[in-house]
């Protein structure tokens, strides 16, 4: 077993490239810049399915999509199959969870001991307006999925957050001390899921002025993929801008939910390091799955480009080398490693590798 806790935080729609450590030429992210300079930066990692719901239970099982058969956002985890959680509790580690899972119920053993402020699919079921269905019954949306308000402000995402983050300072500084070690914390944030709100500060970060052009959009004679067309028929986010500031707007707001994110990150990294816990803490951050930000005249995920498919993964911790790793990997992979870091077994299909 290894000798290091681990903290995994995942959020919820980060573009890969939307981190200056990855290049990005206005994103302000100076944490996860730090972190990335002391440990590895993944720069090919992926999602196991550009959808929130299904890309959770394949990195909570270590199975692909079609393994695991759980497709779209009404088809949530239930911990019928075994994840690395349970292998953790086999194995006698401390686990527990605080903020977003998306999994079905907190009545589900899910592989947690503790499930802190959770956030499961609606009313254990989810979106099943959205599900996967024949040509024929294939319902439009009819609504607003960017929200009814874009720019600065504060949403009911950005206060969970808020919350997810005091829970998390209050366990690093508390509850910890209660549990042996090693022990596992997972942390869901929601930033940066739209809605495309973000505090005043942030917002402020990036002036519509100095914001470029969104590449490939179709008013500029880019010809989307039949497909796609279709897909963004069904939930089309562009067309529901009321002008092109609107637009801006939300664009800004996104890069301001990328540095709200990265601010607390900061500040769980700032409370591990005032515990004396970083020194033996392996961290490993991600997201599951990206976001297209108006790239080809798309927003939000559910398409196999880049910007939606493409995750940003970073590991730091003790024995962890520093610089960046160019080989193919996925949120599957975590579950390999959270395996291997602390030398849990788990009998069951598995489709990744340790990074």
């Amino acid at each position: 077993m290894g000798t290091s806790n681990l903290l995994v935080i995942m959020s919820d729609e980060h573009q890969a490239r939307a981190m200056g450590c990855a290049g990005h030429d206005f994103v302000q992210t100076p944490h996860l810049d730090r972190l990335a300079a002391r440990g590895t930066r993944f720069t090919n990692a992926y999602t196991p399915s550009p959808i929130c719901v299904p890309a959770r239970a394949a990195f909570a099982t270590g199975q692909h999509v079609h393994q695991v058969r759980l497709w779209d956002n009404a088809m949530p985890y239930t911990g019928a199959t075994p994840g690395w959680g349970h292998a953790l509790q086999a194995a006698g580690v401390p686990v527990e969870s605080i903020g977003k899972l998306h999994y079905r119920d907190i009545a589900d053993a899910a592989g947690f001991d503790v499930e802190h402020i959770p956030m499961m699919v609606a009313d254990g079921v989810g979106m099943v307006w959205a599900s996967i269905r024949r040509e024929e019954e294939r319902v439009l949306a009819d609504h607003r999925m960017l929200g009814d308000y874009i720019g600065p402000g504060t949403s009911k995402y950005t206060e969970y957050d808020a919350a997810v983050l005091r829970h998390t300072l209050d366990w690093l500084r508390q509850r910890v001390r209660e549990l042996p070690r090693p022990w596992c914390l997972y942390v869901g944030l929601v930033a940066p899921h739209f809605p495309l709100v973000v505090d005043q500060e942030f917002f402020d970060l990036y002036p519509l002025a100095d914001l470029p052009p969104v590449k490939l959009h179709p008013k500029d004679g880019f010809a989307r993929h039949p497909w796609v067309e279709k897909q963004n028929a069904f939930m089309d986010m562009e067309s529901k801008f009321v002008d092109a500031q609107e637009r801006l707007r939300a664009m800004a707001a996104y890069y301001g939910l990328c540095t709200w994110l990265d601010h607390n990150i900061g500040q769980i990294i700032a409370t591990l390091g005032e515990e004396g816990l970083l020194e033996d803490t392996t961290i490993v951050y991600t997201s599951d799955h990206g976001d297209n930000v108006g790239a080809r005249g798309l927003w939000g995920k559910s398409n196999m480009y880049d910007e939606a498919a493409a995750v940003p993964l970073i590991m730091a911790g003790p024995g962890v080398r520093q610089g960046t790793c160019d080989k193919p990997v996925s949120l599957i992979d975590i579950f390999e490693t959270i395996l291997d870091h602390f030398g849990a077994e788990l009998d069951t299909v598995r489709a990744g590798a340790s990074l």
